[in-house]
């Protein structure tokens, strides 16, 4: 019988190894005309010993899910090159794209085998996914063969070498981030990224994944918002396939049973690890006590004057005198505050930068008052939000008291450009855009 146009479309049968095996699952697939074999191990997970103490220990991927894809290239002398996508269903994996056949008495080879999430084959090439950013996920290329009797490839990633390495943000559960950095070349990529930007979510633990190669002086920077949680340079380049995890933890002091002391000791606690960052998180409506407590914690554990860049995240008002002789403070960040009482930040001698939320009311006024009395506000850089209204005067509830207009934005009004807010004059103000 004559077999010179008798092609055969491939099953697959996929062997992936880890370079750390446990138990192997063994299925049986139908795909098309053939029943195949398909044997799983663990997936080649990263090792991340080193870092377990930051944040909650995770190491992130470690067996093959549902939906996960192979991207598989083959070549063969009479059919040429041919790409398809396999997706694992669960139990079993499935063409998903393209197409694996050859002619029956050629061996075909296997130049390429992808496990790259953001990445789908296109006219021979690898390219993003539509919504995919370089760098957000695992690059690994694997090994494929097709076996003595024709009928299924071999997939296996246990000899896969990782050209990149992977860094874990270590930060609050479910939340927003932006991750800048400089100097980074993402995992699939050659060209090195002078300024990229991440915006991502991390996962029920609080951890989010970046993937590339850092080098000496790549500078990594972490926000909430305008909240910065995080900033760290690499003092030498990273090592492939090695995990690495930047701090940008947050204390959390919104449980309704927490006393003063407990409050006290988790901020000695942050002073004790060497911290001059210190990012919390507290409740909308913060009270007098707590924010006394955290004074007594930043003193108690002997911060210096003029040395902590204290972040708090979730509190919508700031009582009254609320940091009234701060003076350990640098800066201080309040992304989602919205009201301000009188002498909030009176006489906190240090400050250098304030970050505020949108704002709607600010009661006082300067020298009567007013929340920045007492400071050198012509030092202070002050970052407004970008959707930050002008502050009309006049009075609420019988007490001086700043309002938000409703129709008129503060951005490029005189105010801003002379650099004067509330009444008082600044080193710069930042809204949308900056002055100084």
């Amino acid at each position: 019988m004559k077999k010179i146009f008798q092609y055969i479309m491939l099953a697959v049968v996929t062997i992936v190894m880890a370079s750390c095996t446990s138990d192997i699952e063994k299925t049986t697939a139908t795909t098309g005309k053939s029943n195949v074999q398909l044997v799983v191990g663990e997936f080649p997970a990263f090792g991340d010993s080193q870092t377990r103490a930051i944040g909650t220990p995770d190491e992130g991927k470690t067996s093959w899910a549902e939906g996960d894809e192979l991207l598989l290239e083959m070549t063969s002398k009479t059919l040429g090159t041919k790409y398809a996508a396999f997706k694992y269903n669960g139990s079993s994996w499935e063409l998903a794209s393209g197409e694996l056949s050859y002619k029956e008495d050629e061996v075909p080879t296997f130049p390429h085998v992808y496990y790259a999430p953001n990445y789908k084959w296109e006219a021979g090439k690898l390219v993003l996914k539509e919504g995919k950013v370089a760098g957000t996920d695992e690059y690994i290329e694997g090994k494929a063969n097709i076996t003595p009797n024709g009928q299924a490839i071999t997939v296996e990633f246990s000899k896969a070498t990782r050209n990149y390495s992977r860094l874990r943000i270590a930060t609050m559960p479910n939340k927003p981030i932006t991750v800048t950095i400089d100097r980074y070349t993402p995992a699939g990529s050659s060209d090195m990224k002078w300024d990229q930007n991440y915006a991502l979510t991390s996962d029920e633990k609080g951890n989010a994944y970046l993937y590339g190669n850092f080098v000496t002086n790549s500078r990594v920077d972490v926000k909430y918002g305008e909240a910065p949680l995080a900033t760290h340079k690499f003092s030498q380049a990273t090592v492939n396939a090695k995990s690495y995890a930047l701090d940008a933890t947050v204390v959390s002091l919104t449980d309704e049973g927490i006393t003063y002391d407990q409050i006290v000791e988790d901020v000695k606690k942050e002073l004790d690890a060497g911290k001059t960052y210190i990012n919390i998180i507290l409740a909308p409506d913060v009270d007098e006590e707590t924010l006394e407590a955290i004074h007594i914690g930043l003193l108690e554990g002997e911060a210096k004057d003029w040395s902590i860049n204290l972040t708090l995240i979730g509190c919508k008002k700031i009582p009254s005198r609320g940091f009234l002789h701060f003076d350990m403070l640098k800066s201080i960040v309040l992304p989602d505050v919205t009201e301000i009482g009188e002498n909030a930040f009176s006489d906190c001698s240090g400050l250098q930068k304030v970050v505020l939320g949108n704002l709607t009311k600010v009661y006082g006024n300067v020298r009567n008052n007013g929340i920045f009395d007492g400071c050198e506000t012509r030092s202070i850089d002050l970052v407004l939000s970008k959707d930050q209204k002008a502050m009309n005067d006049g009075e609420a509830e019988g007490r001086y008291c700043w309002t938000a207009d409703i129709i008129t934005d503060y951005d490029l009004s005189n105010e801003h450009v002379s650099k004067k807010f509330l009444g008082y004059e600044f080193k710069s103000i930042t809204c949308r855009y900056k002055f100084e």
